[in-house]
């Protein structure tokens, strides 16, 4: 397992990196590798420009790998919104959290106001990733 601390964007490519290195020797074709590696900078970089720390771990098994960004920033308040598309973030297309849940095989977003966020997703190789 390999776990990232993020506080600025170095660190967002430093995961990615990661990411897409352990998606390599598992034998991820390159799709699955870009799905992996995209949904590893959305998370981060929400990191770094809502929450300004937190960490990611990324952990590669023989099935898959999964990663779990976790923050104490402000929470997300509007994350229903988020998930069915009906909010358009200030800062860009509002489509960083959703694209991670249509890319990833398995995700999981819990967040608190005031106390942060956790991300848990994941990407199986039994999903014709070979």
């Amino acid at each position: 397992m390999y776990r990232i601390v993020i506080e600025r964007e170095d660190d967002v490519y430093m995961a990615s990196t990661i990411g897409k290195r352990a998606a390599e020797e598992l034998g991820f074709n390159k799709c699955l590798q870009t799905k992996l590696v995209v949904s590893i900078m959305e998370l981060t970089r929400n990191i770094v420009f809502y929450a300004k720390k937190g960490e990611i771990l990324i952990h590669p098994d023989p099935h898959g790998i999964e990663i779990i960004a976790i923050d104490q920033g402000p929470g997300i308040a509007n994350l229903e919104q988020i998930l069915n598309h009906s909010y358009k973030s200030k800062t860009g297309l509002g489509l960083g959290i959703s694209g991670v849940q249509r890319l990833m095989d398995e995700f999981e977003i819990t967040s608190t106001i005031n106390k942060g966020t956790k991300v848990r997703a994941a990407i199986r190789l039994s999903n014709g990733g070979k």
